[in-house]
């Protein structure tokens, strides 16, 4: 069947490739100069950005739970893969906490409140206590205290943990001679509720 595709029953001439440029014709204008090559598109908006970013966390935390699930139906728990793929949703998390706080400093910003720039350039947000882009310590706030009882890490003029509710300084209170003395401790004999 070869003869029927072919004038001759051959395979056609050779020639030049479908993407050759043309011979010049004498009399022809020239053609035109390829086009430039396109710009680089925009980074997307922090808002946009932080959106994709949640979509793909949500996507990874359910991928996450079924290989964990997986794990346990088969009794063979590979630490080191849930390792990673767990450090990858909180590498996410990290990112989304940083687009958090660019957004809102741009909206403080908008609106004419003054921002502080850490020495990176990025915005620090009023009232935080380090910068969400670099970890520098912010240069407009108190350092954070941490709670003595859970660790948990608290603005330096609080006075109460907001988590467990202990004093901040029970222990520099309890080891001072005078808080003691101020303490009423019940008798043996007397019955609180009976007076």
């Amino acid at each position: 069947m070869p003869g029927r595709f072919f004038a001759r029953g051959g395979p056609p001439p050779p020639g030049p490739p479908a993407d050759a440029p043309e011979s010049p014709v004498p009399g022809d204008p020239a053609p035109p100069p390829p086009p430039p090559p396109a710009a680089p598109a925009p980074p997307p908006s922090p808002e946009r950005e932080r959106r994709d970013l949640i979509r793909f966390r949500e996507i990874e935390l359910r991928d996450v739970g079924g290989l964990a699930v997986e794990m346990a139906r088969r009794n063979d728990w590979r630490y080191p893969l849930l390792h990673s793929r767990t450090a990858d949703v909180l590498t996410l998390e990290e990112r989304i906490h940083e687009l958090d706080a660019l957004i809102a400093a741009s909206e403080m910003a908008q609106r004419g409140v003054a921002v502080a720039e850490c020495r990176c350039g990025a915005p620090i947000v009023q009232g935080a206590h380090f910068c969400a882009h670099c970890g520098r310590p912010a240069p407009e706030t108190p350092p954070v205290a941490v709670c003595s009882h859970c660790g948990n890490p608290l603005p330096a003029e609080a006075n109460f943990c907001s988590v467990c509710g202990n004093a901040v300084a029970a222990e520099e209170l309890a080891s001072q001679t005078g808080v003691d003395e101020t303490l009423v401790e019940p008798r043996p004999d007397e019955n609180p509720w009976t007076g």
